[in-house]
């Protein structure tokens, strides 16, 4: 498996995260806000820029942590490179190209705000559009389960993907997420998945406290649950411990390290 990270985890200034990638000889990052503004924000020229910094670095972009349909259902305009979009295609179609220059060869969606009350055939459907969009591009796309989401647990993306047999979008799971929202997942279809994913995110849960915690001191058996991908060089372990401490970024990704040896 590869190790990254998400930047703001560490720094919203992307020199500061691309520092902590070299200091831990890490691969990949995974990028979502730079210096207060989220990466579908900045100008074409500072995509650019950003690419080129990056690349000069010897890293490599993981994915794009993207908010794609994390909104809802009926929204008619959106911004992207601070510039007003008109629909979602045109969106999404921006963002494809925010990829492209960056090299990065997956994008995160979800599912719709979970107030629109969508169908399984609905969210279904609307992803196929979005399937078919990034294959012809060759950028694959995340699925992550998010509990303000329509798709908010690990058996209802399990449930979605069993019945569309989408060709380019795979289940990103948040095994965090999944504890501190107590979800009820049943073992086999984690593991059922588990073995269809190719990217996590990484963060730790302490059920009795409460809060996000540094790798290994919460809930989340992740040496048993990932015990198939250790091995796995297409895997992508993508840290966010969520818990606002820096530190704990460097902890946990020490203990995941370890766990991997």
């Amino acid at each position: 498996m590869e190790i990254s990270f998400i930047n703001d985890e560490f720094s919203e200034n992307i020199d500061e995260a691309i520092n902590f990638a070299k200091k831990n000889k890490l691969k990949y990052i995974e990028l979502h806000k730079i210096n207060g503004k989220h990466i579908t924000e900045l100008t074409s020229s500072e995509i650019f820029s950003l690419s080129e910094k990056i690349s000069s670095a010897g890293v490599l972009v993981s994915a794009i942590a993207s908010p794609f349909l994390n909104w809802q259902f009926d929204n008619t305009q959106f911004m992207i490179n601070n510039h007003p979009v008109s629909s979602e295609i045109d969106y999404f179609n921006k963002l494809m190209d925010i990829a492209d220059v960056l090299g990065a060869p997956y994008i995160r969606i979800f599912s719709y705000l979970k107030q629109d009350n969508l169908s399984l055939t609905d969210i279904g459907d609307k992803l196929g559009i979005y399937n078919q969009l990034a294959l012809k591009r060759g950028i694959t796309l995340l699925l992550e389960h998010n509990t303000n989401c329509n798709i908010s647990t690990i058996n209802s993306l399990h449930n979605l993907l069993n019945s569309y047999n989408f060709s380019n979008i795979l289940p990103l799971l948040d095994l965090g997420e999944t504890v501190s929202s107590g979800d009820d997942f049943v073992v086999n279809k984690l593991q059922d998945l588990v073995s269809n994913c190719l990217y996590f995110h990484v963060k730790d849960y302490d059920g009795e406290l409460k809060r996000y915690v540094v790798l290994g001191e919460g809930n989340v058996d992740y040496e048993s649950i990932l015990a198939s991908k250790w091995n796995d060089k297409a895997t992508i372990l993508s840290l966010c411990p969520n818990t606002g401490y820096p530190e704990d970024l460097q902890m946990s990704l020490n203990i995941l390290q370890a766990l991997e040896e």
